[in-house]
C-alpha cells in the first residue's frame, strides 16, 4: 500500500526506542539523569528543538522509558487544549491522573477552585480600578466610592494570596505522595508554541506562578524561536526581547541534536518501499537500471544530510517522490539523481522549481540559480569527496537535460559544435573543470538519447507517464 507520509512510530512498552531511527537513547538517558538531579528542588526544563525534528516521539519514547523505571510521567498537549478560558483546568485534569482517589487530591482540587474564582474576580476588580482611574470626573466626584473599591480590593488580594498559598501546599502534599524513588513527577507541556499567544503566555505564567513547587519538574516540548513570536505577538511589538522573557520561566535548557540524515533517508526508503521501483524484476533486466538505487539513494542522503530541512519537510520530500514514481513504466529512464534533485527542489524551492518548470531560464541562468541554492551544500563539501563529484555531475546533467526540447533535440546549444567541444557556461561556485568534464561526458553519452527535464516535470507534476524509451 503507498503510503502519503511516514506512519507514526510503534513504541514498544518494553523497549520504548527499539523502533528509535533518530538514536537517540543516548539522549534519553542524558535527559533523566537531569530530571532527577533536580528531583526534590522541581525545575521548568525547555526541550528544544525546531518543528518537525521529532520532538513529539521522543517525548512519547522518554515517558514510557520512565513509567518502565517507576516514574509517573504526565502529558498534556497545548494545542489541542487553547480553546480553554484558562490551563489550569487542563493542568489539573492531567495531575488528577496520579491518584484520583486521594483525600489530598480533594484538597488541591478545592483549592485549585478558589484560584479561578479569585483571578476571575481579580481581573473584574482591575478592569473596574483602570476604568476609575482614567475617568477624572468620577476621581472628583467620587473619592468615598473609590476608596470602599480599594479598601475591597485589598482584602481580596489578601485572600487571594491565602488561597495561593493553601493551592500549593494541597498540591505540594499531593504531588509527594506521587514522587517515587527514582523521579519525581515529571510533566510533559507538548506543542506550546503552536497555541494562539495569550494561551502559550497563560501557561507559562500559571506553571511559574501556581505549580512551582518540589517534586515536579515540567518540561516544555518547543521550538523557542517560534514560542518567542508568540510572545512577542501575545505583547503586540516585535521589539519585545522574548528571549530575556523565557528566561523568566524555563531554569535550563536541553538541545535534542540534528538527526542523521543517511539513517533517516535510508529508513524513508525503505518505510516507502522504493525497491518496489527501482529492484523491480523487470527493470533489472535492463542493465542500465540496475544502479538507479543506489543513485537515487546516494543523491538523497547527499542533500538531506547537508541541509537543514526538518523531519517533516524531508518527508513530503519522499512522500511525493515516491508518488511520482508510480507514473514511470518498468523499461522508462528517471535518471535518478536529476529527478531527486527536481523533487527537492519542489518542495525545498518551490519558486526557484515552479520558474524552471515555466521555463523563465536559459542555462547559464539555470546553472547560477542551482549554484546559488545549493552554495551552502555545496560549501560544507571537501573537494575531494566523492559526495562533491557527484553534485558536480548531477547539477551538469541537470542543466542539459534542461536545453533539451520535448522532441529530444537542442533548444539551447552550451557545448560548441567544432571538434575541440568547449563548454560556453560558467561555474561561480563550482569547479569549472569539473563541471565542463561532467557535461561533456553526459553530452557524449546522452546526446542520441536524451530526456529532456520537462518530461521527469511531468512526471513530478502528475501530468502524463513519458513515453517508455527503448
Amino acid at each position: 500500500m503507498l503510503r502519503n507520509r511516514i506512519p507514526e512510530i510503534e513504541i514498544p512498552e518494553s523497549e520504548p526506542f527499539k523502533n528509535d531511527k533518530l538514536n537517540r537513547s543516548s539522549c534519553a538517558e542524558i535527559f533523566c539523569s537531569l530530571v532527577k538531579l533536580y528531583s526534590t528542588t522541581g525545575c521548568v526544563i525547555a526541550l528544544q528543538g525546531e518543528w518537525g525534528t521529532g520532538k513529539t516521539t521522543f517525548v512519547r519514547m522518554l515517558m514510557q522509558k520512565m513509567k518502565n523505571e517507576g516514574g509517573h510521567p504526565l502529558y498534556f498537549n497545548a494545542w489541542e487544549n487553547d480553546y480553554l478560558s484558562d490551563p489550569i483546568i487542563a493542568l489539573l485534569s492531567e495531575l488528577k491522573d496520579l491518584c484520583p482517589q486521594s483525600s489530598k487530591w480533594d484538597n488541591v482540587i478545592k483549592n485549585g477552585g478558589k484560584i479561578l474564582t479569585a483571578v476571575a474576580t481579580s481581573a473584574a476588580k482591575a478592569f473596574a480600578r483602570n476604568k476609575l482611574g482614567v475617568d477624572s470626573d468620577i476621581l472628583e466626584s467620587g473619592m468615598n466610592e473609590a476608596s470602599t473599591i480599594l479598601k475591597k480590593d485589598i482584602d481580596a488580594y489578601t485572600t487571594q494570596k491565602t488561597t495561593f498559598v493553601e493551592f500549593q501546599r494541597s498540591l505540594k502534599e499531593y504531588v509527594a505522595d506521587n514522587t517515587t524513588d527514582n523521579y519525581p513527577v515529571v510533566f510533559f507541556i507538548d506543542e506550546l508554541d503552536r497555541c494562539n499567544p495569550c494561551f502559550a503566555v497563560l501557561v507559562l505564567e500559571r506553571i511559574k506562578h501556581l505549580f512551582d513547587i518540589p517534586n515536579i519538574i515540567f518540561v516544555l516540548s518547543i521550538n523557542k524561536k517560534q514560542l518567542g513570536h508568540a510572545i512577542q505577538g501575545y505583547y503586540g511589538s516585535a521589539n519585545i526581547d522574548a528571549e530575556n522573557y523565557l528566561r523568566r520561566f524555563i531554569d535550563i535548557e536541553y538541545s535534542l541534536p540534528k538527526p542523521n540524515g543517511e539513517d533517516f533517508c535510508q529508513y524513508f526508503y525503505d518505510t516507502y518501499n522504493f525497491d518496489e521501483i527501482f529492484n523491480h524484476k523487470d527493470r533489472l533486466k535492463y542493465p542500465e537500471f540496475r544502479s538507479n538505487a543506489d543513485s537515487f539513494l546516494y543523491m538523497a542522503k547527499i542533500l538531506i544530510s547537508s541541509s537543514k530541512l526538518d523531519i517533516r519537510t524531508t518527508d513530503k520530500i519522499f512522500a511525493h517522490t515516491r508518488l511520482a514514481l508510480m507514473e514511470f513504466g518498468r523499461n522508462s529512464y528517471i535518471v535518478p539523481d536529476v529527478y531527486f534533485l527536481l523533487c527537492y527542489l519542489k518542495i525545498a524551492n518551490s519558486k526557484l522549481y515552479r520558474d524552471i518548470v515555466d521555463g523563465k531560464y536559459n542555462a547559464q541562468a539555470l546553472l547560477d540559480e542551482l549554484e546559488k541554492f545549493f552554495s551552502e551544500i555545496l560549501h560544507s563539501m571537501d573537494v575531494n569527496d566523492s559526495s562533491y563529484n557527484e553534485m558536480i555531475y548531477a547539477i551538469a546533467s541537470f542543466v542539459l537535460m534542461y536545453t533539451i526540447s520535448g522532441n529530444g533535440s537542442e533548444r539551447e546549444r552550451v557545448i560548441s559544435s567544432d571538434g575541440n567541444k568547449t563548454c560556453s557556461l560558467q561555474t561561480k561556485y563550482l569547479d569549472s573543470k569539473a563541471f565542463t568534464e561532467a557535461l561533456l561526458w553526459y553530452y557524449d553519452k546522452r546526446l542520441y538519447r536524451m530526456i529532456p527535464l520537462t518530461l521527469l516535470i511531468q512526471k513530478i507534476e502528475l501530468e502524463k507517464a513519458i513515453v517508455p524509451l527503448a
